[in-house]
């Protein structure tokens, strides 16, 4: 009975969700893992083909990404994907491109287009950051809502000056959450200026799909299972309505999908406040054109930053050298381009043969003769690639755990993990299923204490 009492359903078998199952499970929770899905992953799920390894999101990441480091070698994987190799920045400024490392906040004045009146105004950052962070945590931003007054642009503007907004910060430390610098919460940018701001990028060796495949062969984990629907069961605990086989039981349900998924499938349970939070949140489509070339551009892997200045179709560039063993084959290279923000909403649909051509021909514009390399190339299309972290998210998100602290207080064991709950990126997504699998844990030790009470 007990075993029966300490169980869970995972919907969703992303990153969020295999990473909650594996701590229940760690834990001694009965979990199983459900997706509609036809493999686990989510948005690090690859396409490997003679040896390279096609991402719709090719990820880039720090030595700040601790809790995905450490979830690697936990699994077992940090010989496979670990170190990360360190990319060469490049920032693209009028048809050329620059190399660009920024150890300190002092570096930023050689960027090109940055105002050395503007760069100066920098020295004020440390001090700024000391004084939020007595203030925010970001393991817990939702405690952020009284800061969520402003967007990254206005905020950016009134104490560094628009040339450092538009040449630094917008194509660099928002570029991978697809963010808009007009639009996104100052929030975000504290968190992650906060971070990783001046930390080295790099990529792991290996495509991040193994972790997700990894974690996976260790749990029960069914596929193309669509969760349909919850509903309450008579003797308590909770129901999943499934597209194939009988329903599912168990003492708690965490749902680890994108917020529209998570609204339709958890709809009966939840209150009028929920229903709004959820539908409130917004996503960013991602449209990344993945080219194999015949051999590498450089000797070592490389990450080009695109300011909206350039007025270019392109947000982002990541060429890889192959190596034995890694994410592109030996001796070829891949070079992922990632279409703008407003590109990407407005040819979601379009033929990957035109979108090719345009990206491919925008990437040309830095890169002569790059287009001469290249073997074969895909488009890859995720349509809530990530969520925007708009003003007034995060009170948002401040008004969601309220209300799901007093919904585990009245007994409901319903749960939710995914990056629109902490931040846009893998180590958002990990800290959310962080705080799920503690709730559900300290949950269940407390319904399985009170019934022991109860039969004594």
């Amino acid at each position: 009975m007990e075993a029966q009492r300490r169980s869970a359903i995972v919907v969703g078998a992303g990153l969020a969700g295999l990473a909650v199952a594996w701590r229940l499970a760690r834990r001694g929770v009965s979990v199983r893992v459900v997706d509609a899905a036809d493999r686990v992953g989510g948005r690090v799920a690859a396409h490997i083909e003679e040896g390279t390894a096609y991402e719709a999101l090719p990820q880039v990441l720090c030595a700040h990404d601790r809790r995905l480091l450490a979830w690697i070698g936990a699994v077992g994987l940090r010989d496979e994907l670990l170190p990360l190799r360190p990319l060469v920045v490049s920032v693209a400024s009028a048809g050329r491109l620059h190399d660009v490392e920024v150890a300190r906040f002092s570096d930023v004045r050689r960027i090109p287009g940055v105002k050395l009146r503007d760069a100066l105004r920098l020295v004020r950052l440390p001090r700024l950051l000391a004084r939020y962070r007595a203030e925010i945590d970001p393991s817990s931003p939702e405690r952020a809502g009284r800061f969520d007054d402003r967007s990254v642009a206005d905020f950016c503007r009134l104490y560094f000056g628009a040339s450092v907004l538009e040449h630094w910060l917008a194509p660099g430390l928002l570029a991978h959450s697809l963010a808009d610098a007009r639009e996104t919460s100052r929030v975000q940018l504290l968190f992650e200026l906060m971070g990783g701001a001046l930390a080295r990028p790099g990529v792991t060796r290996a495509p991040l799909s193994e972790l997700a495949l990894c974690a996976a062969a260790r749990l029960p984990v069914s596929l193309g299972v669509e969760a349909l629907a919850l509903a309450r069961c008579a003797e308590g605990g909770l129901r999943v309505e499934a597209s194939t086989g009988p329903a599912l039981e168990a003492d708690a349900v965490v749902i680890a999908l994108p917020a529209p998924a998570a609204l339709r499938v958890a709809d009966a349970l939840l209150g009028a406040a929920e229903r709004d939070v959820l539908r409130a949140v917004s996503y960013a489509p991602a449209i990344t054109v993945s080219a194999l070339l015949r051999r590498p551009l450089r000797p070592r892997p490389g990450l080009v930053r695109v300011p909206g200045s350039e007025a270019s179709p392109l947000a982002a560039a990541l060429f890889e050298p192959g190596l034995p063993g890694g994410r592109v084959a030996d001796g070829r290279g891949l070079l992922s381009l990632r279409a703008t923000q407003g590109f990407a909403a407005a040819h979601f649909d379009a033929p990957s043969e035109a979108i090719e051509k345009e990206l491919l021909a925008a990437f040309e514009r830095f890169w002569p003769g790059a287009q001469r390399g290249v073997a074969r190339a895909h488009t890859l299309r995720v349509r809530h690639a990530a969520p925007l972290f708009e003003v007034g998210r995060y009170r948002e998100l401040e008004r969601w755990d309220r209300v799901q602290r007093d919904a585990r207080a009245n007994g409901r064991r319903l749960y939710f993990a995914g990056d629109y709950l902490a931040h846009p990126s893998l180590e958002g997504a990990l800290l959310s299923a962080e705080k799920a699998a503690d709730a559900v844990t300290a949950d269940l030790a407390s319904d399985r204490g009170a019934g022991a009470r109860s039969e004594a």
